[in-house]
């Protein structure tokens, strides 16, 4: 069985109570993450992608919903969003793609605005951290633009930054995932 089959989905209680259902990313969910994508501002993608896009490409969202559960996870967390009460989109997705043959992986987060500030970053990373553990990776690495101060205090609250360094105006930042993850 794959990373992805053996992990159970998963109900999780935001800071302020609002309930989402987190479960791995599947192929079949690229139309949602274009859903996601649209109800994200320009300021989240910029901040997400280090690019204005006005919406999200095709090639894209393709490659971010083909994962295999071990050299690339990812975690969504959904929500029954207005009077579509019956139709769960997409509010966040925390992915790794792991650098061939290391035990390092590369790691983002995107949560669209609406459930951002509710601790809905901090628990998919927390999740994505234990899949990666048990995947043999044992390094995170991601790049951060120094503007996005929400993402670079999450990671200092978490205890993830461990060696910052400021290259072509971006923070890389690279941290041992802590075994208690």
């Amino acid at each position: 069985m794959s990373g992805a089959q053996a992990i159970q989905d998963k109900h999780l209680e935001l800071n302020d109570g609002t309930k989402v259902h987190v479960r791995p990313l599947h192929a079949e969910d690229e139309e949602a993450l274009h859903d996601a994508f649209a109800r994200m501002s320009e300021r989240s993608v910029y901040f997400r992608f280090f690019s204005p896009l006005k919406r999200l490409p095709e090639e894209l969202a393709h490659k971010l919903a083909q994962v295999d559960g071990d050299v690339r996870f990812a975690f969504c967390a959904t929500h029954r969003l207005g009077h579509e009460h019956d139709v769960e989109h997409i509010v966040g997705v925390a992915r790794y793609d792991r650098i061939a043959g290391t035990s390092v992986a590369e790691v983002a987060v995107a949560v669209v605005d609406d459930f951002q500030h509710r601790g809905l970053g901090s628990q998919l990373l927390t999740m994505l951290a234990r899949v990666a553990l048990e995947h043999g990776i044992d390094t995170f690495t991601l790049i951060v633009l120094p503007e996005n101060q929400a993402m670079l205090r999450l990671l200092r609250r978490m205890g993830w930054i461990h060696q910052a360094r400021l290259h072509g105006g971006m923070y890389e930042i690279t941290f041992h995932l802590p075994a208690e993850a």
